[in-house]
C-alpha cells in the first residue's frame, strides 16, 4: 500500500467489513510525495497549490480529521482499527503508547502532547487522526524518519492562527524528522525494520512469524478498489468546492483544533456560511451548524442563539457558542490565505 489513497480504502474496508472484529494493525510506506489533508479542510487554505502541481504531488483527502501531513518515502503510515468500547476512541494515548515505547528504544524522548500531536524537543513528527463508522473505528498517524522537510515546508500552508498557536513561523519549524534523534546504534536503521520493532511492541511478541496475519485475497480487493473509485478519487471530495465569500475568520482552540469559517454578509445577515477546520470529529454534522447561522443577524446574540441550537460539542468539539460567534464578529481572527 505504497499510496495514501489506498491506505485510506484499505481502512474504511477493514472498519466496514463483517469479516473483521478484532483489533487490527496496518501500515504503509508511500512510494512518492503525497499530501494527505484532513476531512473537513479547505484545501485552498492549507496547501500551496502551485508548488504541488508544479512538483507532481498527489492530494488525499482521508475520511478522518486532524491535519494536512506531507508524506513520501522517507515516511511510515499506521492505523489500529478497533471497535469502540466506550473508552477508546479519541483515546490517542492509548494508540500512541506502542509507538512512543518503540521509539524510546530508540532514542527518541518521543511524548504525545495537546489533543493529538507526537513531538520530541517540541517539535512535531507529526501527529495522529481518527475516524469512526457504525462501532468500528481508526486511529493512527505518521512516522517522519526520513521526509524532505523542505518538500513539506513549501506543499504546506497552514492558517497563520494555527502557526501563532504552536509559537512558530512555517512549518519547517514546528516539524521534524526522527532519524537525528536516534541512537548511535539505530542511526542506520531502515523503516522495515522500524516496522517489525512496532510489529513486536503491538504483539507483545519477540516473534514475527508469531502475529496473526490476514492476507488480502482478490475479493477484499476488488471491495477496496470499489470504496476507492466512490469515495476518494472525485475531485468533489478531495479538493471540495472553493467559496468566495466576503469573511474568512480562523482560531486555534486547545483541545479541539483549528477551527475556521468562509462566510458572507448582506444588509446585516449571515448569507452565506461554511465550516473547515482540523478537528477530529470528522463525522460531525457541520451542514447543521451552516443551516442554522445562515440568514440571522449578524450580531452577538443572534449567532450565539444559532449555535447555541447546532449540536457543537458533538459536530465539532468542547467550544462554546459564545466562542464561535466572537469567531464570526472579530476582524482579529481575519486570516486572508488567499494572499500567502
Amino acid at each position: 500500500m505504497g499510496n495514501p489513497t489506498m491506505f485510506e480504502s484499505v481502512s474504511r474496508y477493514l472498519m466496514t467489513s463483517n469479516r473483521f472484529t478484532e483489533t487490527l494493525f496496518e501500515w504503509s510506506q508511500p512510494l512518492k510525495a503525497s499530501v494527505v489533508i484532513g476531512a473537513n479542510q479547505n484545501v485552498a487554505a492549507e496547501l500551496n497549490l502551485d508548488y504541488i502541481r508544479a512538483h507532481d504531488i498527489q492530494i488525499t483527502r482521508r475520511a478522518g480529521g486532524g491535519g494536512a501531513v506531507y508524506v513520501d518515502s522517507g515516511n511510515l503510515t499506521y492505523a489500529f482499527v478497533d471497535t469502540d468500547d466506550g473508552t477508546n476512541y479519541l483515546n490517542f494515548k492509548k494508540y500512541a503508547t506502542p509507538i512512543i515505547n518503540v521509539l524510546k528504544k530508540l532514542g527518541v524522548h518521543a511524548a504525545l502532547s495537546g489533543r493529538n500531536d507526537l513531538t520530541v524537543d517540541g517539535k512535531k513528527f507529526p501527529g495522529m487522526a481518527a475516524f469512526k463508522i457504525g462501532n468500528r473505528f481508526y486511529c493512527g498517524g505518521t512516522l517522519m524518519v526520513d521526509v524532505d522537510l523542505d518538500a513539506a515546508d513549501k506543499a504546506l500552508k497552514p492558517p497563520t492562527s494555527k502557526l501563532a498557536a504552536k509559537g512558530v513561523k512555517s512549518v519547517h519549524s514546528r516539524v521534524t524528522n526522527l532519524r537525528p534523534y536516534f541512537n548511535e546504534e539505530y542511526r542506520h536503521i531502515s523503516i522495515k525494520e522500524i516496522i517489525n520493532m512496532i510489529l513486536q511492541e503491538v504483539f507483545e511478541t519477540t516473534d514475527l512469524q508469531a502475529i496473526p496475519t490476514y492476507v488480502m485475497q482478490a475479493s477484499d480487493w476488488q471491495a477496496v478498489n470499489q470504496i476507492t473509485n466512490q469515495d476518494y478519487q472525485t475531485d468533489s471530495w478531495t479538493m471540495g468546492k472553493q467559496y468566495h465569500d466576503d469573511y474568512f475568520h480562523a482560531n486555534h482552540y486547545d483541545g479541539v483544533g483549528n477551527i475556521e469559517i468562509s462566510f458572507s454578509v448582506n444588509d446585516g445577515i449571515v448569507s452565506h456560511a461554511k465550516i473547515f477546520g482540523d478537528f477530529n470529529q470528522a463525522a460531525g454534522n457541520l451542514k447543521e451548524i451552516q443551516t442554522n447561522i445562515t440568514g440571522v443577524p449578524f450580531n452577538q446574540k443572534s449567532l450565539e442563539e444559532a449555535f447555541s441550537n447546532s449540536h457543537l460539542t458533538d459536530n465539532i468539539g468542547q467550544v462554546t457558542p459564545t466562542q464561535m460567534a466572537e469567531l464570526m464578529l472579530d476582524s482579529a481572527y481575519q486570516d486572508n490565505f488567499r494572499e500567502k
